[in-house]
């Protein structure tokens, strides 16, 4: 592999962005690895901190990954998945028919009574208990969204936790009875410091917002979502008819 040249007397954070970029760009080395961080500042001859921070930048755009143990790998292209709202696919399912890699790179469940929201939602009483679930998405190790699940504490198992990482909807589906329809509303916002944080992106940037409250066949609602969507690396779209 040749070594990347030296940045002078350029804004460093965004220059060393924009040398692998173009190094990467140019050279044919997908699926290879980038030098250990040491070697790779000292070839461009800048700190490992903006090192670090160039890196981050290119791994929440998808056009890397860092894994550790293994080292940073450079992916086929930038990440860009797009799904269609018409169907109600799992976070999972949209991932896996783009032949892609689904993961979590982040878990929290915890136990808490249901607020008046969260009540009115789920058609459940105010206090009675729920399992809030928080998780990071992932395709080929890129951080895709970030959910909030609250589920009455009556269809969840505690025995079952460890399948919080893999789709809740079908996890659901088979314990419960098939779920058949979700009612969906779309917002943009904007990262706060908690979701810049999840999603490995700057604060102020747009992301989507999409809140679900998922029914069975019998109109009970049985599940509330509330999942931030990176804007830069997943798309909706919806069909219509005349």
């Amino acid at each position: 592999m040749k070594k990347m040249k030296p940045l002078l007397n350029q804004p460093v954070s965004t220059r060393v962005y924009e040398r692998i970029l173009e190094f990467i760009s140019e050279e044919d080395i997908v699926g290879d690895k980038l030098p250990p961080e040491m070697v790779l500042a000292k070839q461009l001859g800048v700190s490992r901190t903006a090192l670090r921070e160039a890196l981050l930048r290119l791994e929440s755009e998808g056009y890397i990954s860092r894994r550790r143990k293994v080292g940073t790998i450079v992916l086929a292209k930038r990440l860009n998945l797009d799904a269609g709202l018409e169907r109600l696919n799992s976070i999972t399912q949209i991932i896996e028919s783009a032949g892609m890699e689904p993961g979590t790179a982040f878990r929290h469940w915890r136990c808490e009574p249901a607020n008046n929201l969260i009540a009115q939602m789920l058609k459940i009483n105010v206090g009675d208990e729920i399992t809030v679930i928080e998780r990071v998405r992932t395709a080929n190790d890129i951080r895709i969204c970030y959910d909030i699940n609250f589920i009455p504490n009556k269809y969840i198992n505690e025995k079952d936790k460890n399948k919080f990482t893999e789709s809740l909807l079908q996890y659901l589906s088979l314990k419960h009875g098939p779920i058949v329809r979700a009612l969906a509303y779309l917002y943009s916002h904007t990262a706060d410091e908690m979701i810049s944080e999840k999603l490995n992106i700057p604060i102020g940037n747009h992301v989507m917002l999409i809140e679900h409250t998922y029914y069975t066949q019998n109109g009970r609602p049985i599940w509330y979502s509330r999942t931030f969507h990176r804007s830069d690396v997943i798309s909706f779209h919806i069909n219509r008819f005349l």
